[in-house]
């Protein structure tokens, strides 16, 4: 054999150290990348992916309002997901985006927004279809009217099944809604350029009392800084979706969502989840901005580098966006952050994502839907963990409909249960307004929640329903904040003998009996300590036949046991409204008019709580970042050296077997009183049959209000400066006739009035009403009313139809006069809408 020449032997050896550098190198390399599990580490979960196809708006060759699917029929109840101005001719393209669906029909249906009026069904037959879409135009007939507002239905048919998608349209002259669309764009974009945003300073507001702590939640006040997003060097990451939330013709609520990013850290990536809402407003030579408000939510992907030391970072995160719940011996530790649910298990270091729509193989358009919350009820020290996910389900066999999923996830077992689907045929936002009353789990594995007017327990083993409270009215009932205590009267506002308080951990209920000839009323919680009312049956306050307060004598704040711990009352003084501001408990003070038959205003006064407030242990924690403002992480009790021994995974299956379906009966909710919706950057805040309540709630946030069919009954952006009306008498003559017999909200289909009861309502926001073209109706004693039928920057007109002389009829009162005016008449006034 010949011998290898020293040259050879030194190369041959040369390239065997090299090899053993590589390898080296490499298990170097895996070494690392197991510690730090690389940004691109990411849980999903086992449920079924999206399937069903949604459904755009083209809009001037631009897609807006995309529309999911709903398996059930929403009537009217989903004509808050979007508004669509038709084009002139009616013509409404679409586009359908199938994601392996072939649509094998589609048909239309028009209708008034109280359903009442059917307008138009049309069924199409030219549907183009090209590379995973459908285009389709809707030949809208000229069968509706002018600046009015209709729900659209779409029906498609796919495979076996129908599908529905929803909007409202309005078929207007005013050609804004493209300005204004495009405005809302163009401002999201040019906050990511720092030079290209200063075009935007004029439509901001800064203010020196603005909160700029967070990239959480950015307001029209925040800083520039705030507004362009800092040092952080993020970048818009997807094409922004565009949602019409509401338009008037002159208001718009916009709401832009997207998917932002950044570099972090040791080469990370972090990924945002944001809302741009907008408030427009068209004036005669530009867009006023009248409102803006952003929400930026980081998505936590389980990546191993989120979890070290003592904390798993959570990031940035929107108010009230985070929720977490500690087990009794700490455990485990579940916390929800962007809608998403993870538990770890502290001593065996496994990071669990409970449960995500989240998906690898969507593009995020049905999966990322953000029209559902999670909210955690309980968590044991055996691993079981127990939470509701609420509103649109984006995926999984409940897809397309809405409604409350109940699941319980066993830890160690590794096993994620559905005990019940309850399908709901509300909005999110509305089911969320309900969860955020009364969602809890209480002893004796009972389930307890409100829905529509009443209370329901559903026994979490049999799923056997009991209807706790019904016909629930508002000013009726009240939750603590804990969720553990519930106290309804019995009776309407005003007339009730009685008091229930039930303790939701243990199932038992107490009763208030009245004393003699009186009237209780259920006014808050304090803590865990319940508030009541006691007034005398003879001091209820009612002007023209409506009963208007019902002043207390007494107001008494009782313990769980029902013992008294303090009672508040002064001769001859009565208290007509309690507020709660932690632990301070505010009253509202009136006393007798000397004729007895009025009640006029005394002062204020407020009790001080001095027990503490009762709070659920947290292991949330937030400190402020240098770049990324204040973020937040799960504090946990032990260190986490190396995330070599970390597991981080998902459930592997979802089990329906034992799961049912539980509905409740409608026949129990109370359908009697008119309710109005409060929204505030296109969000619903508020439900209540008081109009002044929705109005405030909405008011500072430059919102709108809407009755129970959709249409707006207030809008604060929706106002000129100057209005008369000239011939005010015949111009309220159907108000007037229509209080002749008033007894509260209605709707006058004879007149062709919407009625309101807006007593309360201040100068300002009753002139909204004389804008819209009827003279407000003010009280001015029994069966006697004035009209407001004209404004400008300084002045009131008034008429007085009782005045002796005709030239005494009409009398101007500076802004600052009319206002006292009205509160010497207690703000009492009705005024109507043209339905």
């Amino acid at each position: 054999m010949a011998k290898l020449s020293k040259n050879v032997k030194k190369q041959l050896i040369r390239l065997l150290i090299l090899f053993l550098i590589f390898l080296a190198a490499l298990a170097g390399y895996f070494v690392w990348s197991m510690q730090n599990v690389e940004a691109e580490y990411t849980i999903y979960t086992s449920m079924d992916e999206p399937r069903l196809p949604v459904v755009y708006v083209v809009q001037q060759g631009q897609e807006i309002n995309v529309m999911h699917g709903y398996r059930q029929d929403m009537g009217n109840d989903a004509s808050t997901d979007s508004i669509t101005v038709l084009p002139e001719d009616r013509q409404l393209e679409l586009r359908i985006a199938e994601y392996g669906n072939t649509v094998t029909g589609l048909s239309y249906e028009i209708r008034s927004l109280d359903l009442g009026h059917f307008v138009e069904r049309t069924e199409v037959k030219d549907i183009q279809s090209t590379e995973g879409s459908s285009y389709v135009t809707l030949p809208i007939q000229n069968l509706i009217d002018r600046d009015e507002q209709y729900l659209l239905r779409i029906s498609l048919d796919i495979g076996e099944e129908s599908v529905n998608y929803y909007t409202k349209i309005i078929w207007t002259e005013d050609e804004y809604i493209g300005g204004m669309t495009a405005f809302a764009l163009d401002f999201s974009r040019r906050t990511f350029d720092y030079d290209a945003a200063r075009e935007l300073a004029t439509y901001i507001e800064t203010s020196d009392t603005a909160d700029n702590s967070s990239f959480g939640d950015t307001g029209i006040d925040s800083s520039f800084s705030n507004l362009t997003w800092g040092s952080m060097d993020m970048v818009m990451e997807t094409e922004p979706m565009l949602t019409v939330r509401e338009y008037d013709g002159i208001m718009s609520a916009i709401e832009v969502t997207y998917q932002a990013g950044r570099h972090g850290d040791a080469d990370t990536v972090e990924h945002f989840m944001v809302k741009d809402a907008y408030t427009l407003r068209q004036g005669s030579e530009r867009i006023y901005l009248m409102n803006y408000e952003r929400t930026v939510d980081q998505i936590f992907d389980g990546s191993k580098y989120l979890f070290s030391g003592k904390r798993i970072d959570l990031g940035i995160s929107s108010a009230g966006s985070l929720q977490d719940m500690r087990s009794e011996g700490g455990q485990y530790i579940a916390f929800k952050t962007n809608r998403e649910l993870w538990c770890y298990d502290q001593e065996e270091r496994v990071a669990v994502s409970v449960f995500s729509f989240r998906s690898g193989s969507d593009d995020g358009v049905r999966s990322d839907y953000g029209a559902h919350d999670i909210k955690i009820l309980s968590l044991e020290d055996s691993g079981r963990l127990d939470f509701v996910v609420y509103g649109y389900m984006n995926r999984g066999v409940h897809e397309g409909y809405n409604g409350i999923a109940y699941y319980s996830y066993d830890i160690q077992n590794d096993i994620l249960t559905e005990l019940f689907f309850m399908p709901v045929r509300q909005t999110y936002g509305r089911i969320s307004l309900e969860v955020g009353e009364l969602c809890k789990k209480g002893g004796n594995d009972m389930f307890y929640i409100k829905q529509e007017d009443a209370v329901v327990a559903i026994d979490l083993n049999s799923l056997e329903m009991v209807t706790i409270a019904s016909g629930l009215r508002h000013g009726t009932y009240a939750v603590n904040d804990l969720q553990t205590g519930f106290a309804w009267q019995d009776g309407d506002t005003y007339h009730s003998e009685r008091i229930r308080l039930l303790d939701i951990e243990s199932g038992t209920t107490r009763t208030i009996e009245q004393h003699g000839d009186e009237y209780l009323r259920v006014l808050d919680f304090t803590n865990n300590d319940l508030i009541i009312g006691r007034a005398r049956s003879s001091d209820i306050f009612s002007l023209n036949g409506t009963v208007r307060a019902l002043p207390m004598y007494s107001i008494e704040i009782l313990n769980s046991g029902l013992g008294l711990e303090k009672e508040y009352s002064r001769e001859s003084i009565y208290i007509d409204e309690v507020t709660v501001e932690g632990s301070r408990i505010k009253l509202t003070l009136f006393r007798k008019s000397d004729d007895g038959t009025d009640y006029e205003f005394y002062g204020e006064d407020t009790i001080v709580s001095t027990e503490a407030p009762f709070s659920e242990q947290s292991s949330l924690v937030s400190y402020n970042d240098t770049v990324k403002k204040k973020v937040t992480y799960v504090s946990l009790d032990n260190e986490i050296r190396t995330t070599r021994s970390l597991t981080v995974r998902a459930p592997e299956q979802i089990s329906y077997e034992s799961s049912g379906t539980v509905e409740i009966d409608k026949a129990q909710s109370s359908a009697d009183q008119m309710i109005f919706s409060a929204y505030a950057n296109g969000r619903l805040v508020l439900r209540s049959p008081r109009l002044t309540e929705a109005v405030e709630a909405s008011y500072e946030e430059m919102g709108y209000v809407t009755d129970a069919d959709g249409s707006i009954v207030f809008n604060r952006t929706d106002r000129t400066e100057v209005v008369n009306i000239a011939n005010p008498v015949q111009t309220a003559y159907q108000l007037m006739v229509e209080l002749r017999d008033f007894g509260g909200n209605r709707i006058s289909e004879e007149g062709g009035l919407t009625v309101l009861d807006t007593y309360g309502l201040n100068l300002n926001q009753l002139l909204y009403y004389v804008y819209k073209g009827i003279p407000a109706a003010v009280n001015t004693g029994e069966d006697s009313y004035c009209l407001i039928y004209g404004y400008d920057n300084k002045n009131v007109r008034i008429y007085l139809p009782e005045a002796l002389d005709e030239s005494q009829s009409q009398v101007t009162l500076s802004r600052e006069e009319a206002e006292s005016w009205l509160r010497q008449l207690n703000y009492s006034s009705v005024c109507a809408l043209e339905h």
